[in-house]
């Protein structure tokens, strides 16, 4: 009898490579890597910023090598799972042997590996920080949403400050803030959840004093400034109205002036709070002065009761917040503004893109723009029909005589139409006020408005004088022919309103409604 020499169970050994989900994580992994390096190489030799392939190149294949990394991991965890079910034993190596050359190389091979996917994680997260904090992802990525906000940017003044040194700003902090709504953003834009137009103010913008006042300092304000205006108004002739307004910025800062004038609410120990009961700010019936003595005196308008702030009963609570006046409660459209009509074609007129000598040109280019068109297309198959089919209604001889001039202001409105009316999300200056000054929207007016009266009795300052001079007026383009006085004159309306402007708001007749 023998003995039978029991042979040694050969080890099984496993690998990941043989689950479908290796299979389908390499794929992915491939593909994405593929991806990436042929966008890489066109992004490297190209002179252009393109916002979509920076996405793509820097944010979507990365994740999709990302996402096949996980089905690797995923792969592994559930065979190594099936094997202890099995009774396998699972054993890894991690030690190593110096005495072993193949595990040098190994290492060596592991150490280059890791360096080069250090530099390729670096290199690509830096990349994908670039591209989603650049100006062209902001405003392009997501057309359709953002065109409103991107083409009132490019015309702004500051079309050179990039997006976020407003939106974002310094730290780390924000920035992370801002992704995570940018995320919030991107689902609401994916399954057309978000609203036409898009709701503002942003109520959780950052404030004015760490954003704003890096470049613009309210302690340096100082002087005046001479602001000239050439109105022209809705008779056959387009009659010229010019304004010299002197207005009183103010200074902040004893060396360069006294603390006085338009930013007087800014600067120095002056605190002025106030508290609006609508979304957009515009009704403000509550205003709170805070002195450097710290004496309190409270503006409220007639009727308006608010027992020690206490939110009167079934008001959303939002509303009443208690907000400290800054620079975006007046300057709340510094990079993105919808011009009226009037404004535009005022301008267009002065600079003669439309020519003055067409009959009721200004009267017949605002009712156009204000129309109502599904979108962009329709808008100037319109304006231009509507114009030229006005004149040969009207004046068939200046349709005849003056075709040059009639196609070239059909050029200038629709030219004024793109950059400020944008049908699809139902966004023009109807909807985005601007609170700068008190024509078409309240602006001033939200507190300057004559009816609140603090616990004195005294109303509200509502002179006019307090922030700007008429220096000059007058019926011409030729400031050599208007009535001039430095000292100040009084106001003469452009139309015999028989005084009727002493007694009311302006924009009680220049509304939103007609853009006047």
């Amino acid at each position: 009898m023998t003995d039978e020499v029991e042979k040694p169970q050969k080890i099984r050994r496993r690998t990941i490579f043989r689950h479908p989900l290796s299979a389908v994580g390499g794929a992915l992994l491939f593909s994405g890597a593929f991806l990436f390096l042929i966008l890489l190489l066109i992004d490297l030799s190209s002179g252009t910023e393109n916002p979509y392939r920076s996405l793509v190149t820097f944010v979507v294949a990365p994740f999709i090598m990302l996402i096949g990394l996980l089905f690797f991991g995923g792969a592994l965890a559930l065979q190594i799972r099936k094997a202890r079910k099995a009774g396998e034993r699972i054993r890894f190596r991690l030690s190593i042997d110096p005495t072993i050359p193949q595990n040098w190389r190994n290492l060596w091979l592991f150490l280059g590996l890791s360096s080069v996917s250090i530099f390729v994680v670096a290199y690509i997260g830096t990349k994908a920080y670039e591209a989603t904090d650049s100006t062209g992802f902001c405003g392009e990525t997501c057309h359709v949403v953002m065109e409103p906000q991107s083409v009132t940017y490019h015309n702004s003044p500051h079309a050179k400050v990039p997006c976020v040194e407003c939106h974002i700003g310094e730290g780390a902090s924000f920035w992370v803030k801002a992704k995570f709504d940018g995320m919030r953003q991107m689902y609401s834009t994916a399954l057309d959840l978000f609203d036409r137009p898009i709701q503002t103010p942003v109520h959780d913008l950052r404030p004015a004093q760490e954003t704003c006042e890096n470049c613009h300092w309210p302690q340096q304000f100082y002087g005046d400034k001479l602001s000239t205006r050439t109105y022209y108004r809705t008779d056959e002739e387009n009659s010229p109205w010019t304004i010299k307004l002197l207005l009183k910025i103010g200074g902040g800062n004893p060396r360069t002036g006294r603390a006085e004038g338009i930013h007087w609410h800014m600067i120095g120990e002056n605190r002025v709070d106030y508290i609006a009961t609508d979304y957009t700010r515009q009704e403000i019936p509550w205003v709170r002065f805070i002195t450097a003595e710290n004496d309190t005196v409270v503006y409220t308008d007639p009727g308006f009761e608010l027992t020690d702030l206490q939110i009167p009963e079934g008001e959303d609570s939002s509303l009443y917040e208690i907000r400290r006046f800054d620079c975006m409660d007046c300057h709340n459209r510094p990079s993105h503004r919808f011009q009226p009509p009037a404004v535009s074609i005022n301008l267009a007129l002065s600079t003669r893109r439309i020519d003055p000598g067409l009959p009721y040109v200004r009267q017949v280019g605002l009712d156009l723009l204000n129309g109502d068109y599904k979108d962009n297309d329709e808008a100037h198959m319109k304006i231009t029909s509507g114009l030229v089919d006005y004149y040969q209604e009207n004046y068939p001889k200046v349709a005849d005589s003056a075709v040059d001039a009639i196609k070239q202001a059909s050029k200038t409105l629709t030219s004024i139409y793109d950059q400020n009316f944008f049908p699809e999300m139902r966004t023009d200056y109807r909807v985005r006020e601007n609170n700068l000054s008190h024509f078409v929207n309240e602006g001033c007016f939200r507190c300057h408005d004559g009816e609140k009266t603090n616990q004195y009795g005294q109303i509200l300052a509502t002179d006019c004088k307090t922030c700007h001079l008429m220096v000059a007026q007058g019926a011409s383009e030729d400031p050599g022919e208007l009535e001039t006085d430095i000292t100040g004159l009084l106001f003469e309306h452009p139309e015999d309103i028989d005084g009727a402007w002493a007694e009311m708001l302006c924009t009680e007749c220049h509304d939103e409604s007609s853009g006047y």
